[in-house]
């Protein structure tokens, strides 16, 4: 190996390791000034941002390492960085979409039965959102919260659904043209509970319909092992033992 090949596999390891080492610390590496009246404590702690640059270290000296043997083969850390980065990402997405679309029926029936009691929706927001479980918990309030900073209720609910999925912003389509328009907001939600309700269905069909598939492993993996030593052995055994010497 060249001296220039060298030296361009040592700055391309340390640039990797600098990626790795940043996608693995994050923002936590910053530290915020101490206060001057508040005494430092008796023992220093490392901050969390060292620990996380520290435990990222062994990619770092890992990526460098493959800049050395081999620097066109670098191209792979980052990318399966910002890979694993994007994935995670898409994840939590999707994770908080489904528990959206899993307490949206309740926030739906609790609405109907305001609506029903002769409760505004101005009124039945704030109620609705204390009893609810996150992450509608969470968006409600947060609506109702900039609500009484100034910001049209209507604004306030579109914007803090619409990140939850499409049900959720079926629901904050129905009650922003209640608040807009004055659409009667009783057979929108009406019909959203029962397009919930089937959804509901549907899923749950589905979910049984993958059951036999995720015994599978389990059957293969465990009960014929063991359906096979508990039968076939012991008759091989006494076959063995039967034959003449």
């Amino acid at each position: 190996m060249s001296t220039a090949a060298l030296a361009v596999g040592v700055l391309a390891g340390v640039l990797a390791g600098g990626v790795v080492a940043t996608g693995s610390s994050g923002s936590g590496g910053r530290r915020l000034p101490q206060a001057a009246a508040v005494p430092p404590p008796p023992a220093r702690s490392p901050s969390p941002g060292f620990v996380r640059l520290r435990s990222s270290l062994p990619l770092a000296a890992l990526a460098l390492g493959a800049g050395l043997v081999a620097p066109p083969l670098l191209a792979v850390v980052p990318l399966t960085v910002l890979f694993h980065r994007r994935r995670a990402q898409r994840a939590r997405r999707s994770s908080h979409e489904r528990a959206a679309a899993a307490a949206l029926p309740e926030v739906v029936d609790l609405l109907l039965l305001c609506a029903g009691a002769g409760v505004a929706v101005p009124l039945a927001h704030p109620l609705v959102a204390a009893r609810v479980p996150p992450p509608l918990c969470d968006a409600l309030l947060a609506a109702d919260a900039a609500t009484s900073g100034g910001q049209a209720r209507a604004d306030a609910l579109l914007a803090a659904l619409l990140p939850l999925g499409d049900r959720a912003a079926a629901l904050g389509h129905v009650l922003v043209d209640h608040l807009r328009y004055g659409v009667p907001v009783v057979p929108g939600l009406e019909r959203l509970a029962l397009e919930l309700r089937l959804d509901r269905r549907r899923r749950a069909e589905e979910a049984a319909r993958r059951v036999p598939v995720r015994m599978l492993g389990p059957l293969v993996t465990c009960i014929l092992p063991a359906f096979g030593l508990l039968t076939v052995v012991p008759l091989l055994a006494a076959s063995l033992r039967g034959l003449p010497t």
